[in-house]
């Protein structure tokens, strides 16, 4: 079983606004959601910005099953195996659908083809180990951001 340490009690099972802006290896996804604050016994909002996104997942339940939201936090998984596995899984749910979608010769055996290639310029592998996965539980299900850098601003 994967080790996860919590790095934002949120609270918030919900994810009001989500903004994603995909630039390379600048990509940036920043979320906005409440976070209890016991000094002023209220919610305040707050963004949570990931800096260096190589990939996000969205895992959605069915909407009427609230388990896990109930976590009430941001959770940051360092493991290696868990990242790369991800983010491989991530591409190849991409090419399956564009495959389904699109009419592309593709040779699954051809190792130049662009969609057997999962970093293009080798950006990601080489850097691995400075990428984390963070994982909040919401009340449709969870969300993971694979990022270099995540910061709490508000």
């Amino acid at each position: 079983m994967k080790k996860a340490k919590l790095v934002l009690a949120n609270f918030d099972a919900r994810i009001p606004n989500i903004s994603l802006r995909p630039k390379n290896l600048s990509t940036k996804v920043t979320i906005s959601c409440k976070m209890y604050d016991a000094s002023l016994k209220d919610d305040k909002l707050v963004k949570i910005v990931f800096s260096g996104v190589a990939a996000v997942d969205f895992r959605v339940n069915y909407f009427d099953n609230m388990i896990g939201a109930e976590v009430m936090g941001l959770y940051q998984i360092e493991d290696r195996a868990f990242v790369e596995k991800l983010v491989k899984d991530i591409f190849e749910r991409r090419k399956e659908i564009y495959l389904l979608e699109g009419h592309y010769d593709y040779d699954e055996n051809e190792p130049a083809d662009l969609l057997n290639v999962l970093d293009l310029y080798g950006d990601f592998t080489k850097d691995m180990d400075s990428y984390s996965a963070y994982v909040q539980n919401v009340d449709a299900g969870v969300y993971i951001i694979v990022a270099k850098e995540m910061q709490v601003i508000g």
